[in-house]
Formats: structure tokens, C-alpha cells, sequence
């Protein structure tokens, strides 16, 4: 057997056991976010979801800029009297080396947001207010955005649920959709681990990075199936032989394909913006995830004990 293959048949019960494993994470983490979190969400939603203002701002630094700690500059701030009504729910990033902060907030008034930079500057100035840039989502256009966001998935997967069933037989379609439903629950869960641990919130991108994974996996699905489905009119072998046959097959196809996918996501993840960064790793997550249960999982439900 060469080196990109894999033998499905006897292996079978390690991919659902593994599979099974991943899910149920998932789902705790789904459940903690919802129950055990400030935030009281299956995800912790950024502001794009739940609205609120945006303040970013440079300082100004001879060389390289010190490092500061966020926890500790938000911490300073809430002793500030004139900002101590939104401190508590001050949310602050360091990026770009350290000279770049950014800021998020509850809705501010530009009184709020003015005594805001002001109080920063005292903490971690000088800072360069030419470099000042704000934006500001209300709770209803965030609360829109959201709906929109989970229609276009629900939409699409519907969608996508309908090509399956017409393209190939129900047995076909049940099994391509159990594993694009595995994909999307396991990226969504590791998300929301990321929200409890590090407190990463998910923004109109990670939607869109979830819709980018379910075509994508489907696709993949779509041609390990047509593979299986052609050699099983054609092949003399038995039908547990003719599976792992039409995967060796399309191993090497879907393992160089996913490599090359992944190599402009990695640079970007490594020398892109902050801004992407959670978003090439959603996709790359994905695809990751996409590869494995297309490849190994979703024929793994077609083998026959």
C-alpha cells in the first residue's frame, strides 16, 4: 500500500470513534459558552454581531514600542472616574508590534470616546491622534448583520441539501450531509473553546469562512462519491474492496489539493493582517477538517461490516 493511502476497512471504527470524540468536544464547548460564560452565547460574538464602537490609534515610538500588558492598561483604566460606567466592559488589543491599540466598546457618545483617549494617552502615550481611527455598529444593524449571516448559511445548506439529493441516491445524500454538518459543528465548537479560553469573538468573516467550508467540503464529498459510485458499476471485486479501492484512488487527489489550499491561508496566517487572522484559521481549520471527513469518514458510512 503506498504511502497516500489508507485502509479504510480496518479502520473503520477508529474514524467514527475519533470523529465521535471531536463532536462531543465540540459540543461542550458549545454548551460551557452557553451557560458558563459572561457572554451567554454558544460563541462569543464580536462586535460586528452585537454592535457597539471600534476606536483604534497608533503611539508614537522612537524605535520599537514597549510592551504593555492589556489586562493591566484596562485594569488602570477603570480607575478613572470620568470612563468608569463603560471600563468594565472595555475590550483592548496590542498588535502591530506593540504600537498599535485597539479598543472596543459598548456605544459610546464623542464625549465618552474623546475622555477614552485621553485617559489611554496618560497610561501608554504619547499617542498619535492623526493615526485615530473609529467606527461605530449599532445593536439593530449588529443584530441584522447576525440574522443575515445565519440565513445565508441556512440558505445554502439547504441548497446544498437539495443538489446532494438530486445528484446522488438518499443513502448517498444522508451520508455527504452527516459530514458536512461534522465539519461545521466541529470549526464552530473550536471557536467556541477559543472564545472561553482566549476570548476570541467571531465576526461577519467567520460566517463567511463556514459557508467557504461547506462548499468546499461537499465538493470534495461530491467527487470521492461519483469515484466510488462509477467503480461499483464497473469493478468485479466485492463492495467493501471497491470503497477502499476508489479511496486509495482519491487519496492522493484530495491530500495535494488540500496542501495547495492551505499554503496561501498558512501565509496568511504567519504574514497577513490581524484583521485575517482568525479567518485563515477558521478556513484552514476547515479545510483541514473538510479533507478528512470526505477522504475517510463519509465512505467509512458506506462500508459494510
Amino acid at each position: 500500500m503506498s504511502i497516500l493511502s489508507f485502509n479504510l476497512i480496518k479502520n473503520k471504527n477508529k474514524i467514527f470513534g475519533f470523529s465521535s470524540f471531536l463532536i462531543l468536544l465540540s459540543l461542550i464547548g458549545i454548551l460551557y459558552s452557553t451557560f458558563n460564560t459572561s457572554f451567554k452565547k454558544p460563541i462569543n460574538l464580536g462586535m460586528d454581531f452585537i454592535g457597539g464602537n471600534e476606536l483604534r490609534v497608533e503611539r508614537i515610538c522612537d524605535n520599537e514600542c514597549d510592551k504593555i500588558s492589556p489586562d493591566l492598561v484596562v485594569e488602570k483604566l477603570r480607575g478613572f472616574s470620568n470612563i468608569k460606567n463603560i471600563s468594565n466592559n472595555i475590550k483592548l488589543q496590542i498588535q502591530n508590534n506593540n504600537r498599535l491599540i485597539s479598543i472596543r466598546t459598548p456605544y459610546l457618545t464623542i464625549e465618552e470616546s474623546n475622555d477614552l483617549i485621553t485617559n489611554l494617552d496618560k497610561l501608554v502615550g504619547p499617542l498619535n491622534y492623526e493615526s485615530k481611527d473609529s467606527r461605530i455598529i449599532g445593536p439593530k444593524l449588529g443584530k441584522k448583520l447576525l440574522t443575515n449571516c445565519a440565513t445565508s448559511l441556512l440558505v445554502s445548506l439547504v441548497a446544498i441539501s437539495l443538489y446532494i439529493s438530486f445528484r446522488f441516491d438518499k443513502k448517498y445524500a444522508l451520508f455527504a450531509l452527516l459530514a458536512l454538518f461534522h465539519d461545521l459543528l466541529i470549526v464552530f465548537g473550536v471557536f467556541s473553546w477559543l472564545g472561553i479560553i482566549l476570548s476570541i469573538e467571531v465576526n461577519s468573516l467567520f460566517a463567511v469562512s463556514l459557508l467557504t467550508i461547506a462548499g468546499y467540503s461537499v465538493n470534495d464529498t461530491v467527487v470521492i462519491f461519483d469515484r466510488i459510485r462509477e467503480n461499483l458499476k464497473q469493478s468485479s471485486n466485492n463492495y467493501n474492496e471497491t470503497i477502499q479501492i476508489s479511496i486509495n484512488e482519491s487519496f492522493r487527489r484530495t491530500f495535494f489539493t488540500s496542501f495547495t489550499t492551505l499554503i496561501p491561508l498558512v501565509t496568511l496566517i504567519i504574514f497577513g493582517s490581524y484583521s485575517l487572522l482568525w479567518f485563515s484559521i477558521s478556513l484552514s481549520l476547515g479545510i483541514l477538517i473538510g479533507s478528512y471527513s470526505s477522504i475517510l469518514l463519509a465512505p467509512s458510512f458506506l462500508i459494510k461490516d
